[in-house]
């Protein structure tokens, strides 16, 4: 749960540490609300993890018929998560379950350009079938593809109502995404890149931008004389180190990268923070370098976090938004927690002497008509990236409430699996 605190036209605070209380005066408001409730505290018995297969077949009928949200979660679920036992368990119960999860996440690795984890799939459903039905496994030592007509019409049989023939479809349909390109390595050439990597940190340890070695990295410090000596280690070969005031936490080394090169982005630019994966899931940017690199990737804006904020609007924030636009202000904003995105180089193209009044109203230069509330929270500047936590999915051409991940059926499949903590065991834990 975040709080916010302001005082209207005085001043204005962001999340703040544990403990902290808004100052007398102040107008507060929830960026997020959750309640956490267990059934066991009201003498009822824990609520077990469920997955109803009648809803899950309700669900993989309507994306492949009436174009509904794909079940990902619980897909993932039950292929990634449940041990062995309790897939042979459903194998032997409701085998379309298990048959239509698996075709699901194996399309879902497609599209990441992840094919040999996708075949391993496809060979696994393949043995269970064979493990349920002598015929299917008669079939399959007799033809050299499983994917014929005659195994389509046979897949109907093995569990009608389920749309096995569809899922079997798509998979087929998204074998087009697999490349024919070399595995990634390390940059040869600064620039050739495909990606920019712009990372806001502190004294984090930056061992992780190891797996960005194919990346060109811009490194924005905040903080005076950073330990860069585990970074030095890894070698990379496309590495620019700025410095940058402790002000404005990672929005203004978002902005000051904006600014400085202009023009000259990469075919993609992805913002971080020193500590990503406090708020994005590993696996998530791991799929979007995978695709970047194949080729495949084509997704102009995309939030990499989990934690999403109400949909809303404050004095404060529709302040510095007419301040930035000089237009008619949404009545609502809406997007994730914590500002880490990766952005398409042509959703970047506001003129530099925007992203010059971004820095200047990070650095203080600008007036607004809210404050920081300093005994709220004194780190310097961050009510004011806070709020832009709330606008820089509109900056880079995308609506003021940001559509949900799970529901957007524009990105590609692996990027709609959008897994929240208390759903389904988080795949990304």
């Amino acid at each position: 749960m975040q709080s916010l605190s302001l005082a209207a036209l005085a001043s204005a605070a962001a999340e703040a540490p544990p403990g902290a209380v808004p100052s007398l005066g102040t107008e507060s408001w929830y960026a997020d609300y959750e309640l956490r409730y267990r059934p066991e505290d009201a003498g009822a018995e824990p609520v077990p993890w469920r997955i109803s297969a009648w809803q899950f077949q309700e669900n993989i009928l309507d994306f492949h018929h009436r174009a509904g949200r794909p079940p990902l979660n619980a897909a993932h679920f039950v292929v990634m998560t449940l041990p062995d036992e309790s897939q042979q368990q459903i194998l032997q119960e409701c085998p379309g379950l298990l048959w239509t999860a698996t075709l699901l996440v194996a399309e879902a690795r497609l599209s990441a350009g992840a094919c040999l984890e996708a075949d391993s799939l496809v060979r696994r459903l393949w043995g269970w079938m064979s493990q349920s039905h002598a015929a299917f496994a008669a079939y399959l030592q007799e033809h050299s593809s499983p994917w014929s007509e005659e195994a389509m019409r046979t897949l109907l049989l093995l569990a009608p109502g389920w749309g096995l023939e569809a899922s079997a479809h798509r998979f087929l349909q998204a074998q087009h995404l697999c490349p024919n390109t070399a595995p990634r390595a390390v940059l040869q050439r600064c620039e050739a890149a495909r990606l920019d990597v712009v990372v806001a940190f502190c004294r984090e340890d930056l061992s992780w931008l190891m797996d960005f070695a194919d990346a060109r990295l811009w490194l924005y410090s905040k903080c005076p004389e950073p330990d860069l000596t585990a970074l030095d280690k890894l070698g990379l070969p496309c590495v620019t180190l700025e410095q940058l005031p402790n002000l404005g936490m990672e929005s203004l080394a978002y902005a000051a990268h904006l600014e400085r090169r202009h023009e000259g982005y990469a075919e993609y630019t992805m913002f971080l923070q020193g500590e990503p994966f406090q708020h994005a899931p590993r696996p998530l940017l791991g799929d979007i370098l995978s695709a970047i690199h194949a080729g495949i990737y084509n997704v102009p804006f995309l939030h990499l976090n989990v934690r999403r904020f109400l949909a809303g609007s404050s004095l404060c924030l529709r302040d510095l938004y007419m301040r930035l636009f000089e237009a008619e202000v949404p009545e609502v904003f809406g997007s994730y927690c914590c500002s880490q995105f990766v952005v398409r180089s042509d959703r970047l193209h506001q003129s530099r002497s925007f992203y010059q009044r971004i820095n200047r109203i990070l650095l203080g230069e600008m007036p607004l008509a809210c404050a920081q509330d300093v005994k709220y929270d004194p780190r310097p500047g961050i009510a004011i990236s806070a709020l832009f936590e709330h606008l820089w999915h509109v900056i880079f051409g995308e609506p003021a409430v940001l559509s949900v991940r799970r529901s957007n059926r524009e990105l590609p499949l692996f990027a709609q699996l959008d897994v929240g903590e208390g759903e389904l065991p988080d795949f990304f834990a």
